[in-house]
């Protein structure tokens, strides 16, 4: 039943491999035409110079009668002709291999066009394959429904886990922006209690402000975050260890900006933003592993899957 489709199967698979080579095999080929093409330009450069100091000494220039007073005019032309032939055979040689290489990338343009069309005919045989093993009722269309019912899970894991680091990294963004003008509100109000005055107290405020200000984009971010972290841990076979996080973030704000003109509360304010950082951090790269290691077990299943359809 399976004969002519198998078959065909490894037709175009080795047709696919074929395409491969030979697009490689093109990049190659058009990697060194491009190069070729600069060192022409340049080469062009240097062909013009060196013709244009021949025909200065054969002229009656301005350096050929000074050559001439000296009686080198001969040998310094002789030398600067040979110069000027040297460049013109480099030059030649090179307008010869761009010539080649244009017709040898033409050459794989047209047997890549044999090959039009292989992956979809592949992609179509597969699919029919598929169809026929699913719907029959033997170990190996059993066996391929579960490995098909568990990549789909896989899919939806990862696309859970990519909605995390995403939103993590948002708000990992969000707090080291709000990290700088409170650095700077701390070292001026270190500046004020050293006797920094009227100025210093107006910089520390004006910082204060822009770190209120970023501190509602914190909170939203860090909530959002949250949110798909419970996702995850929810909707997927992962776990990863929010702890207290949850909590962190409901109540990272609680009284923050209280107090803003007392020191020590803009260090506090300062460290619990830098704790922030750390923890999230922290969660990301456990996401980011956790990630890496569904995307593992999905390309095995898949290549699973494929041997079982290219048999």
């Amino acid at each position: 039943m399976y004969k002519e489709i198998n078959e065909e199967i490894y037709s175009l698979k080795e047709d696919i491999r074929a395409k491969e080579k030979l697009e490689h095999l093109r990049n190659m080929a058009l990697d060194e035409y491009n190069k070729n093409l600069k060192i022409l330009e340049e080469m062009k450069d240097r062909l013009k110079k060196e013709k244009k100091d021949v025909t200065n000494l054969e002229s009656m220039s301005l350096s050929s009668f000074f050559y001439s007073l000296i009686g080198k005019k001969d040998e310094k032309l002789d030398k600067e002709r040979k110069e000027y032939l040297a460049a013109k055979l480099q030059y030649d040689e090179h307008i010869l291999a761009v010539k080649e290489l244009e017709d040898l990338i033409k050459k794989y343009d047209e047997e890549l066009m044999k090959y039009e069309g292989v992956e979809a005919r592949y992609e179509s045989l597969i699919s029919e394959k598929q169809r026929l093993l699913i719907n029959e009722d033997t170990p190996k269309g059993r066996h391929l429904r579960s490995l098909l019912n568990k990549l789909n899970e896989l899919k939806l894991d990862i696309k859970e886990v990519n909605e995390a680091i995403y939103a993590g990294e948002n708000a990992y963004n969000a707090l080291i922006e709000m990290k700088e003008p409170l650095k700077s509100a701390k070292g001026w109000g270190t500046w004020d209690l050293l006797g920094g005055g009227f100025f210093s107290d107006l910089m520390k405020h004006s910082h204060l402000d822009d770190a209120n200000r970023l501190s509602y984009n914190v909170q939203h971010q860090l909530k959002v975050f949250q949110k798909e972290l419970t996702d995850v841990n929810e909707f997927t076979e992962i776990k990863v260890d929010i702890g207290s996080f949850a909590k962190f973030a409901d109540f990272f704000f609680d009284g923050l900006f209280a107090d803003w003109f007392v020191q020590s509360k803009i260090n506090e304010s300062l460290s619990n933003v830098e704790s922030a950082i750390g923890r999230v951090k922290s969660l990301l790269e456990d996401l980011r592993r956790n990630l890496k290691d569904l995307i593992r077990e999905k390309e095995q299943l898949e290549s699973e899957i494929n041997e079982i359809l290219e048999a």
